[in-house]
């Protein structure tokens, strides 16, 4: 009984998380630019992908400042940089270009959104 309602009452408080104001996404901390940025894309899908060796690279964009977030996990703020990418499967054929959204911060990627899908809304288009 105490765990069911320790689970309600973190759902409720979890809901309580809000979105950042114009301001504090004007004031936010973004982290260092990353002039590196297709480096740390490549390390990324490295480590991501089923068979690295295997990607082809479309276009990496340019890196631009932005901050993804919902009402659970609150705010993140970096650089966004849209990889389009063909590569194999488990099964060693290859799935079609992709085009996802990786939050840079700091030289690390914080969040990847695979087809640049957040929420309904496509960041990468």
């Amino acid at each position: 009984m105490k765990k069911l309602l320790l689970l309600i009452c973190s759902t409720i408080l979890v809901g309580c998380v809000s979105l950042p104001s114009e301001q504090e996404i004007a004031s936010a901390d973004y982290g260092q630019f990353p002039n590196n940025h297709e480096a740390i894309v490549k390390d990324y899908y490295a480590t991501a992908l089923k068979d690295p060796d295997s990607v082809k690279y479309r276009s990496i964009s340019s890196p631009r400042k932005t901050w993804l977030g919902d009402r659970i996990n609150g705010a993140q703020f970096g650089y966004l940089v849209c990889v389009t990418y063909n590569a194999k499967n488990s099964f060693g054929a290859y799935v079609g270009y992709e085009t996802d959204g990786l939050l840079i911060r700091n030289g690390s990627v914080i969040i990847a959104v695979p087809k640049g899908d957040w929420w309904g809304r496509n960041i990468c288009r």
